[in-house]
């Protein structure tokens, strides 16, 4: 059988690099546009700034997110003075374990290689992991509201779990292992 890339390598990976890019782009249009106001960072604004590429790792990565809210809340209760990507760095640490327990969940179900004798690639993983990306570009762009990406992730994340529950679920229902 010839090995190739697997979700639980590869996903975790990517994912990280994008969060990581996508929520520093982010963070840095949101420091730039609050320093240049013409109030500051100690008006309301902070509250109303969230750019379109922090709100896109921030809903890909919610379950993550949340995760590390629990160790940034007392850290930022701790420290107030910390930069704002300081207290949202832990993020990244939850961002691989949540992926690649995805990309075990798509191993378990499609493999490396699907069809009788190996010979061909299943293309539904790759197709449910570009629907999942355009839901959260479509998340990152809606106006929701000041904060409403954040139910908005959670309820993509719950479909997801979902989803990836019924599928992992028909592998091993349907199915011979390989």
């Amino acid at each position: 059988m010839v090995q190739g890339k697997r979700f639980r390598r590869l996903l975790p990976i990517a994912q990280t690099v994008l969060a990581a890019m996508f929520g520093g782009l982010g963070l840095w249009q949101r420091s730039e546009i609050l320093s240049h106001s013409l109030f500051g960072w100690n008006s309301t604004a902070r509250y109303h700034v969230w750019p379109w590429p922090y709100k896109l790792a921030v809903v890909s990565n919610t379950p993550a997110f949340l995760a590390a809210l629990l160790l940034s809340w007392p850290i930022g209760r701790l420290w107030p003075e910390l930069p704002e990507w300081v207290q949202i760095a832990p993020s990244l640490l939850f961002v691989p374990m949540l992926w690649y327990w995805i990309g075990s969940r798509l191993d378990r179900r499609w493999g490396v290689l699907d069809g009788g004798g190996g010979s061909r690639r299943s293309k539904s993983p790759w197709i449910l992991l570009l629907a999942f990306a355009l839901v959260c570009v479509a998340g990152a762009f809606l106006p929701l509201g000041y904060v409403g990406y954040l139910p908005y992730g959670t309820a993509v994340w719950i479909v997801t779990g979902l989803v990836i529950r019924h599928v992992s679920r028909v592998r091993s229902e349907g199915s011979p292992a390989n």
